[in-house]
């Protein structure tokens, strides 16, 4: 099946992240009172929407965040960095350029076998054909 990859897609919003192990408390607690400090909303994850990737929480960061001395000096005390997420986007295409229908079990296949991969935190499905 021939496919295409975009990557680095711009309208997404969530660009930046820490990754946290899941005993790092110190870490989470003295970002919380920074931002209280502050006034300021450093992190964009709900803790429903921060993603647990083995031992460790990945959680999305706003750009405020990035930009902030205060907020990067306490990851640089506990040795964390930012990072940016590589969106992706597959699109699966027939020659003639229109898109391939895969089956849902298909799909779902595709979807477990990538998020094995521990570079990869979450993958979403755009489209299923209930065949």
């Amino acid at each position: 099946m021939n496919y295409s990859i975009k990557y680095n897609i711009d309208h997404i919003a969530d660009e930046y992240y820490i990754m946290l192990d899941k005993n790092e408390r110190d870490v989470r607690r003295e970002l919380s009172e920074g931002m209280k400090e502050e006034k300021k909303d450093w992190t964009v994850s709900s803790p429903s929407h921060v993603v647990r990737n083995g031992d460790s929480y990945v959680i999305t960061v706003s750009e405020q965040a990035v930009n902030d001395e205060k907020f990067l000096s306490i990851l640089n005390k506990y040795d964390t960095q930012v990072k940016k997420f590589v969106w992706c986007y597959i699109r699966f295409e027939k020659p003639d350029g229109s898109r391939y229908w895969i089956s849902e079990e298909d799909a779902v296949k595709m979807k477990n076998e990538l998020e094995n991969n521990e570079s990869i935190f979450t993958v979403s499905i755009d489209y299923i054909n209930d065949q």
